[in-house]
């Protein structure tokens, strides 16, 4: 079920791909240079770059939070080793 969404926006977008084949020149401004490039990669390319850089900037952003959650997690065991060894202790003592 959480596989139909994905599905269907591939489905769309290859479809999109096979109507647009059109080659179309792109003119890049500050050296002058131009390539032929088919409509759908002039279109999907800079859509593919802009989603991997949004994709790769909240990762970065969200690496501090791993890393204290990575850091609370081991206290944590640290905590519940110490906590099992009194009681351990204690249970010996009494």
């Amino acid at each position: 079920m959480r596989l139909i969404p994905p599905v269907l926006i591939a489905l769309a977008l290859g479809l999109f791909a096979l109507a647009n084949g059109h080659p179309v020149s792109v003119a890049l401004w500050p050296g002058g240079w131009t390539l032929e490039l088919a409509l759908w990669q002039a279109v999907l390319g800079p859509c593919l770059i802009a989603f991997l850089a949004g994709a790769i900037l909240v990762w970065f952003s969200h690496l501090p939070q791993k890393w204290s959650n990575r850091r609370l997690r081991r206290t944590a065991r640290r905590l519940d080793a110490e906590l099992a060894a009194r009681d351990a202790a204690l249970a010996k003592a009494n």
